[in-house]
């Protein structure tokens, strides 16, 4: 009788296992299987199997629902049940741990079941664990494990080592990941398609997709067979690096295969789209899947709407989300599309949406939508949804409260911030982005010291520095306290660590340098040698540099001998800084040193010597060392060959700027034509009509377009040498060329009729000025009321003169000059007496008078009002006539725009030079410092630059028929004959 009890016991104990493992296995829904088993042990009293209890376990735990599978195993070994737990359980929770993000407690599992010797791990529990271990970024930690599993005498599988493999591209070590799999087929382990597929992942996610694809024909020919899984991961790094193309091929290629495609691919590729912006594509993809009967989910709507929103079609993709059942990525993503386009009337529509919806916020959602509320200046309403996160079962993390800090810093509400920024101190999140952003805020609060404590305790805790903190607060210190506040924070921090120190002192030293505060920085720099602080050889550069630049050699030299000492002359650094020492001080020393030093690849001086000499106006030097030190030179962009060819150019030194020319193209470098401009000008300035032409027409042969600047050069010089019918040529082929002729071109045209007086054609000249919308400046009514002057129309002159006063331009200094002399000429004293007291209430004028009262040390302008005050008129013109020839000693300089104009800057790319209607007076045939000029020698070193490394060429006819038909026109048969001589000379035919 009790064996039949015995059976029929056994035989309810297996149904209730069997119902119980179905509602697991099958049904999985363990919630339920859980309440049989406890209905089974309360009330029944039934003991269900091991197995049952494990595969209860198991469930739980692959739903990571621990807090029930850790229930279950309580039960499991309980007094009541007191059965043993296995690996298969073991390894079970350790993976449900770390499916929830807690490989903390996986790992603390299980050294308690190993030191409690309730387990003896089998190598899939140590798989697992190696899980866990990868989780807390504790993968170097896997090697010490796998000599303990060896010493238990465990066998490695494939599947651990396509775990740890996994680990090591996670932590981005390609290397060490390749490497443990040659180890794992030195071990004889044959590795599988997952494991294969694990590298190919690894390496296509990093965008390495041909060490991918090399991996796959590996796979292939070592007879496995690639799933889709393998050439969806190729497809991600097709996509990552851009290669859409590839990865349509190869979507198309898995088709041909007759493998199925699934969503996930789809979506890869969608994605790839949506970040290209072929949102045309996109549509046509989803459409696919609707014929292939691939039902789109929520993760292929929301992709889409994410692609959309980056490419700024944020009303598109809200009305591509109303004919879905949007999740909290869904509205996470609008709400993040207006918030980058700054809609606000998009943000409070979606809230509403959302709100309408009932969705389940997670905490990126909370996030975004705190966000939101915020760049509406809903701050409490932000306030208060933070505050009411607790009640949805969400806890603040790092993101939340640096997105709260960052919003109330930003509108100036500080306490606030500094309110939330203590509870996030309170709690144990560890996060050096929320200590930035209270940094910040206080910063931009000039809250300096209380920015600065902030910054201390940041450092105290531990926490990673970042640059981005300790630069705002050097920046802040020294806009609220100067150098001095710089000085004062460093001070502050003397106590933090010293790599914290050295750190910030190194930043501080060049921060100053930078700025123009060298002594202040050589200040940091001892209190650095003082506490044996480690100065780096960039901070040694900065203060080096920035006490020459400052003109303190002296204090210079003690710290390039401590740089040298410390860190020798193969430090570049040291090279750098040594070089720029020696080359301001003494050009040629420098050369020698450079010529001299046997590590030449690792000295050559900095651009930035360049750029100081040149604007210290040492443009001889810079040539000096550009061209003396050829073996050494750096790196010299087109933008620094320009500038110092230009100023070559502007001191009369034309043949070195044409050797700098030649040495840019030898070095490969294709001048631009704001370089071409400066040498067209010097041999304009230098008289050289005929090579400047000849360069002129040489560069639609290099594809070169001559630039307005170009033809105003050329224009100006051939009215100062009286070429009026070739420069009226030059300005109609200008016009027909499509270029606008500025005010300056039309002044040099203008000023040339004038002088030859032709006022008939000056005047056209200004009527069509006018007409294309050009104002007339000082320069234009000056050059015409000399016109009028010379042909003794003073009704002319003084009419033109008081038009063009109604419009607020009046002539400038020669201008009133020609009318005061003019109406003295005629007798006309009190008019005279009347112009001139306009002219010393002249703004230009008066600025030119001071600058020769500079240079003379008298009250010029007091004593010229005196005399008119005293109707001395002649005294006074003689007087201003002393004036104007300090100003112009080489005659009339057409319209002084080289004192009244600033030049403009090569770095935003206009013109270089400054056009040569500036200096249309200057003589022909002499330099700016006086010196003749030599044609011939000047007229070779073009030939020989423009022929470099292309052989001879013949000269250019046209330009000088042009020319001497010009000169015989006039009747100058003398100048045409030496111009014909020198055309047949410069053409081989002459003797």
């Amino acid at each position: 009788m009790a064996r039949f009890q015995t059976l029929d016991f056994l035989n309810k104990s297996r149904k209730w296992d069997s119902l119980i493992r179905s509602l697991c296995l099958k049904l999985k829904d363990p919630e339920k299987a859980l309440l049989l088993l406890r209905d089974c042990l309360t009330n029944l009293c039934i003991l269900p199997s091991s197995f049952t209890f494990h595969s209860l376990i198991h469930s739980f735990a692959s739903q990571g629902k621990m807090d029930k599978a850790i229930e279950v195993l309580e039960l499991m070994i309980h007094d009541k049940v007191n059965y043993p737990f296995g690996n298969f359980v073991a390894s079970s929770v350790i993976s449900g741990f770390c499916k929830i993000s807690k490989p903390q407690l996986a790992l603390g599992f299980f050294q308690n079941a190993v030191n409690s010797q309730a387990l003896r791990p089998n190598i899939a529990t140590y798989t697992a664990l190696v899980g866990a271990l990868i989780q807390l970024g504790r993968v170097s930690e896997v090697s010490d494990w796998v000599s303990w599993i060896e010493n238990e005498g465990l066998e490695f599988d494939v599947v651990f080592y396509s775990s740890w493999i996994c680990g090591y591209f996670r932590e981005g070590v390609f290397v060490e990941a390749l490497r443990k799999h040659k180890e794992m087929i030195e071990r004889g382990i044959v590795p599988d398609t997952v494991s294969y597929t694990i590298l190919i992942d690894g390496f296509s996610r990093e965008g390495y997709v041909e060490k991918a694809i090399g991996f796959l024909e590996k796979m292939k020919k070592d007879g496995l067979k690639p799933n889709l899984v393998t050439y969806t991961t190729i497809m991600q790094g097709f996509c990552k690096k851009g290669k859409l193309d590839e990865a349509y091929a190869l979507f198309k290629m898995v088709e041909n295969l007759g493998i199925e495609v699934d969503e996930f691919m789809y979506v890869t590729l969608i994605d790839g789209f949506c970040t290209s912006g072929d949102i045309d594509c996109v549509f046509g993809l989803l459409e696919d899947m609707e014929k292939k009967r691939i039902s789109p989910s929520i993760v292929t709507y929301n992709s889409i709407i994410n692609g959309l929103c980056k490419a700024g079609r944020t009303p598109e993709a809200v009305d591509f989300s109303k004919g879905i059942a949007g999740d909290a990525v869904t509205f996470s993503t609008l709400l993040h599309g207006y918030i980058e386009e700054e809609n606000v009337i998009g943000i409070l529509e979606t809230k509403r949406r959302f709100e309408e919806a009932g969705v389940c916020m997670d905490l990126v959602m909370c996030n975004t939508h705190i966000k939101a509320l915020l760049m509406v200046g809903a701050l409490e309403d932000a306030y208060a949804f933070y505050k009411g996160m607790l009640a949805k079962g969400l806890v603040a993390d790092s993101v939340t409260y640096c997105t709260l800090i960052n919003g109330y810093c930003k509108v100036g509400r500080i306490d606030e911030a500094l309110e939330i920024f203590d509870e996030f101190r309170n709690t144990s999140i560890s996060s050096v982005s929320c200590y930035k952003c209270m940094i910040y805020g206080l910063c931009k609060n000039s809250m300096v010291d209380m920015a600065i404590e902030v910054f201390i305790e940041l450092s105290e805790k531990g926490l990673e520095l970042v640059s981005g903190a300790y630069t705002s607060l050097i920046k802040a210190s020294f806009k609220e306290h100067g150098a001095d506040g710089v000085l004062k924070f460093v001070h502050r921090i003397e106590n933090l660590e010293p790599e914290v120190f050295d750190i910030v002192s190194n930043s501080a030293i060049c921060f100053l340098c930078k700025r123009g505060f060298p002594l202040d920085a050589c200040a940091v720099f001892m209190r650095m040698r003082i506490k044996g602080s480690v100065v780096i050889s960039r901070s040694y550069y900065s203060i080096l540099k920035g006490l020459i630049s400052d003109n303190q050699k002296g204090l210079g030299w003690p710290s390039l001998n401590t740089f040298v000492k410390e860190y020798g002359i193969d430090e570049p650094w040291v090279s750098k800084a040594l070089v720029s020492y020696i080359c301001m001080k003494d050009v040629d020393k420098a050369v020698f040193f450079l010529a001299n030093t046997q590590n030449t690849s690792a000295v050559a001086f900095p651009i930035s010597v360049l750029k100081a000499l040149t604007k210290k106006g040492r443009i001889l030097d810079a040539y000096k060392l550009v061209i003396g030190a050829e073996g050494n030179l750096p790196v010299i962009e087109l933008v620094d060959y320009s500038i110092m060819v230009h100023a070559l150019c502007k001191e009369g030194y034309l043949d070195k700027a044409l050797d700098l020319c030649a040495l840019a193209k030898k070095k490969g470098i294709t001048l631009n034509i704001y370089a071409y401009n400066s040498v067209i000008y010097g041999l304009c300035h230098q008289g050289c009509l005929v090579q400047a032409f000849r360069l002129f027409d040489s560069l639609e042969k290099i594809d070169l377009v001559p630039s307005e600047i170009t033809y105003a050069i050329l224009i100006d010089s051939l009215c100062k040498e009286g070429h009026l019918l070739d420069a009226k040529q030059l300005f109609e082929k200008m016009v027909t060329k499509g270029f606008n002729p500025n005010v300056r071109v039309y002044n040099s045209l203008i000023d040339c009729y004038c002088k030859l007086g032709n006022m008939e054609e000056a005047l056209n000249l200004l009527i069509d000025l006018k007409a294309r919308c050009i104002n007339p400046d000082e320069f234009t009514v000056s050059a015409l009321i000399n016109g009028y002057c010379q042909k003794g129309d003073m009704e002319g002159a003084l009419g033109f003169f008081f038009e063009y006063k109604k419009s607020d331009i009046l002539p400038d200094f020669l201008g009133f000059m020609y009318l005061v002399r003019g109406l003295c000429a005629k007798g006309r004293l009190e008019e005279a007496r009347g112009i001139l007291r306009e002219m010393l209430q002249t703004r230009s004028v008066l600025e030119l008078i001071n600058k020769v009262n500079t240079e003379t040390g008298t009250e010029l302008v007091e004593n010229i009002i005196s005399l008119c005050e005293q109707r001395s008129i002649q005294e006074a013109v003689t007087l201003l006539n002393k004036v104007g020839s300090l100003l112009f000693p080489l005659g009339r300089r057409h319209r002084a725009q080289n004192i009244a104009e600033k030049e403009e800057n090569i770095h935003e790319g206009e013109a270089i030079c400054a056009v040569s209607s500036k200096y249309s007076s200057l003589n022909c045939q002499t330099d700016l410092d006086g010196r003749p000029s030599n044609e011939k020698k000047v007229g070779k070193v073009v030939d020989d630059y423009y022929n470099f490394e292309k052989g001879s060429r013949l000269p250019d006819f046209e330009s000088y028929y042009s020319l001497i038909a010009s000169l015989c026109s006039r009747g100058e048969v003398l100048e045409a004959n030496r111009m014909t001589k020198l055309m047949l000379f410069d053409m081989g035919t002459g003797g």
